[in-house]
């Protein structure tokens, strides 16, 4: 059975369509599927019509004549800018009936978090990298809800938080995640929404762990012997310590390795979770 992808289901409607990764020369309108897939057709060969019926199924993207806006949707929607310090992605979903209502919602957003490169996506998504501040998550949880009840905005929101690395995979992940978030007003850590895409039905055990192919390549049978232990012994450091004959901070220290290398610290809860089950998935392929 031959599985199309969103991509392969839009060209064979448009054959003249280029994914974002491509080299694309010309005017193009540029849009997002609900599962994230970016392509762009060329403005000159589309209809009206054609440009609603696109609507139903994707979201234009802002086009812009801010050259910083630009640049950094860029190194969104591409996989060759590493940030080299630790930095928090936080997507943001969002729901309004007045167009005026996103205005509204970005200046408030600059007002709160004026440190961070707030990048508007399309009319109903903004990325948001935090780098040298990162602002307390349950005040931006206190300020999505003042938001929505003062500018008629909800804002549902998935954040990672790295110690370095690539920013346009984490947007990837975030972008099939969205989905999850249901909640308004609430930021969702974007491992605990990950546990559960990992356990839904997927057609094939290699489209499961699409999402984590780098982390499951980097779980080598010394790194999964200490996952095991440290889950053993509840995430405590200083009884896993003991176990496995190493002083705390050399545990630390490799904790610290895997968590540059995977972009999950195994000593909080929902990366732990999570790295637990990659742990069972990588033992039952």
């Amino acid at each position: 059975m031959i599985v199309l992808t969103t991509y392969d289901r839009i060209k064979s409607i448009f054959p003249t369509v280029v994914h974002r990764s491509e080299d694309a020369s010309g005017d193009y309108i540029w849009y997002q599927a609900h599962d994230g897939t970016v392509f762009g057709l060329p403005k000159m060969e589309l209809s009206e019509r054609e440009r609603q019926l696109l609507e139903w199924s994707a979201t234009p993207f802002v086009t812009t004549r801010d050259p910083r806006q630009e640049k950094w949707q860029d190194r969104l929607l591409t996989d060759s800018y590493r940030i080299t310090q630790p930095f928090r992605l936080l997507s943001l979903s969002l729901h309004y009936q007045e167009p005026e209502s996103l205005e509204q919602f970005l200046e408030i957003l600059h007002d709160f978090m004026p440190e961070a490169e707030i990048v508007v996506m399309t009319r109903h998504h903004v990325e948001i990298i935090e780098m040298n501040q990162l602002v307390d998550l349950s005040e931006f949880e206190d300020v999505l809800r003042a938001v929505a009840s003062d500018c008629y905005v909800e804002a549902h929101v998935i954040y990672s938080e790295r110690p370095l690395g690539v920013l346009g995979t984490l947007y990837q992940q975030h972008q099939t995640l969205r989905p999850f978030a249901r909640l308004s007003t609430k930021a969702y850590p974007a491992s605990q929404l990950l546990y559960h895409y990992l356990l839904e039905d997927h057609e094939t055990f290699a489209e499961r762990l699409q999402l984590i192919e780098a982390v499951y390549t980097t779980l080598d049978k010394t790194n999964i012997e200490l996952l095991e232990a440290l889950f053993a012994h509840s995430l405590n450091v200083s009884h896993t310590a003991k176990a496995l004959f190493m002083h705390r901070n050399t545990l630390n220290y490799r904790l610290d390795r895997l968590y540059e290398l995977t972009g999950y610290d195994a000593r909080q809860f929902y990366d732990a979770s999570l790295l637990q089950l990659i742990v069972t998935l990588h033992k039952s392929e």
